[in-house]
C-alpha cells in the first residue's frame, strides 16, 4: 500500500471520529443513567452541547482534511480539494441529520417543536455542521474577491449567524430567537445548495 493510500484510508477513519465521539459518549451518559427505550433529553443536550466533542471532532476533521489533500500528487491538488470539499458537505448534512434524528427521538418522535428547539438551543448541532460547510466552501472556491459575494458565501454567513440568533434574541424572546434562527439555517440551505446562474454566452455576430 502507498503511502498516498494510507493518509486517504486515515483521512476517512478521522472523518468519522465526530461521529464515534458523539456516540460513545452519548452512550456512556445513557448507560449511566439507566438505559431505556428513548434516548434522555438530557443526554442528548449534554452530548450536543459538551465542548470537548465538538473540539476533538472538529480537529479530527481538520487533520482528516490535511492529510486528504496532502496525499494528492501537487498536480492534482485542486482537483483532490474540491472533492474533499464535497465530502465535507456530505459530512455537515449527515451530522444535521443525525443531530434532528437525534432530538426527534428525545422526544418520542412525537413532539416536533420540542424536537426543533431542543436542536436550536444544543448549540453544536449547528455550529459545527455550520463550520465545516464553511470549511468545504474554502477547499471548493476560487480564492478571488468576487467569490464572496456568491450564493454559497452567503449561505454560509447565514447559517453561522443563526446561533447568534438563539443566544442574542433568545434573552428577550425565547420563540423569536428559535424563529429567526430557524429561518436563518434554512435559508443559508437554500442558498449554499442553489446554483448559480452562469452568464449568457454571447451570440456569435
Amino acid at each position: 500500500m502507498s503511502s498516498s493510500d494510507s493518509r486517504g484510508d486515515a483521512a476517512a477513519l478521522l472523518y468519522l471520529v465526530p461521529f464515534a465521539a458523539s456516540a460513545v459518549y452519548g452512550l456512556y451518559l445513557w448507560a449511566r443513567g439507566g438505559i431505556s427505550a428513548l434516548l434522555p433529553t438530557t443526554v442528548y443536550l449534554a452530548v450536543a452541547r459538551d465542548p470537548y466533542v465538538f473540539l476533538v471532532g472538529s480537529f479530527a476533521v481538520l487533520a482528516g482534511v490535511v492529510l486528504d489533500v496532502g496525499s494528492a500528487e501537487p498536480a492534482s491538488r485542486q482537483a483532490k480539494a474540491k472533492s474533499t470539499g464535497n465530502i465535507l458537505q456530505s459530512i455537515a448534512v449527515a451530522s444535521l441529520i443525525l443531530a434532528l434524528g437525534g432530538a426527534w427521538y428525545a422526544n418520542g418522535f412525537v413532539h416536533i417543536s420540542a424536537t426543533v428547539t431542543d436542536f436550536m438551543v444544543a448549540r453544536y448541532t449547528v455550529i459545527f455542521p455550520a463550520m465545516i460547510v464553511f470549511l468545504s466552501y474554502l477547499l471548493t472556491v476560487q480564492f478571488k474577491a468576487e467569490s464572496v459575494l456568491n450564493t454559497k458565501f452567503a449561505g454560509v454567513i447565514l447559517i453561522l449567524l443563526a446561533p447568534a440568533a438563539v443566544y442574542e434574541i433568545g434573552k428577550r424572546d425565547t420563540a423569536g430567537g428559535l424563529t429567526v434562527a430557524l429561518v436563518l439555517v434554512v435559508g443559508g440551505i437554500w442558498l449554499f445548495l442553489r446554483k448559480a446562474k452562469t452568464p449568457a454566452e454571447p451570440v456569435p455576430q
